[in-house]
């Protein structure tokens, strides 16, 4: 496993880079005032930047000690990502289709600072990327590294209401439903690749 800088910047910025944590942070936050988007905005980058270096440092320390492996790490974290995204699709439905009450600072933790920006994938990535090269040198690398992207998540929260726009209640509704479809098929693929790890599946069957 001979990554490169280039390469552990991709593989960053894919599993806990800003994509999906903005577009859903403009879905929970749209009523939101300017002061409660921002508060919300650096909790959840906080919670996501100390998870995340956790993993890096204490990682493979930490599952060894409860003797998770990475496929189970990844088939629990596409169950908690499954069930949210679920939340997201078919939830509103519960009280004819509006939010239940007024978005607070508890968003920035779940689901905003995870599972979407410490997301389960990134844990993963981080962990099998400190093991492949272990040593202080390495960990300092990629604890740079993490803290870089996250900056850059920070830059794009606070600017999510202009970079995505502020659509009308009935269009945010409907982005959102769509960005839990798409992590709903997300969650399933991390499971996927769970049980291939386990070797239940086949690894051409879970390309396909």
């Amino acid at each position: 496993m001979n990554f490169g800088i280039a390469d552990v910047i991709a593989i960053l910025v894919i599993t806990i880079g800003p994509l999906k944590a903005a577009i859903v942070y403009a879905t929970l936050t749209a009523n939101a005032d300017k002061a409660l988007r921002r508060a919300i905005a650096f909790r959840t980058v906080m919670v996501a930047t100390i998870v995340i270096v956790i993993f890096v440092i204490f990682g493979e320390f930490i599952l060894s000690i409860f003797h998770i492996s990475l496929a189970a790490l990844k088939l629990a974290g596409g169950l908690i990502l499954l069930l949210f995204a679920l939340g997201m699709v078919m939830g509103e439905e519960k009280k004819g289709g509006g939010p239940e009450g007024p978005v607070t600072i508890a968003v920035a933790t779940y689901p905003l600072a995870m599972p979407l920006m410490a997301t389960p994938q990134g844990i993963v990535a981080v962990v099998t990327l400190a093991a492949a090269r272990p040593g202080l040198p390495n960990a300092i690398v990629l604890v740079v590294l993490t803290l870089l992207i996250m900056a850059l998540n920070l830059v794009v929260l606070l600017s999510a209401d202009k970079l995505l726009g502020k659509g009308g209640g009935g269009a945010m509704q409907v982005v959102g439903r769509v960005i839990g479809l798409l992590l709903a098929g997300l969650a399933i693929q991390l499971m996927i690749l769970g049980f291939t790890d386990l070797g239940l599946i086949s690894a051409a069957a879970a390309v396909h």
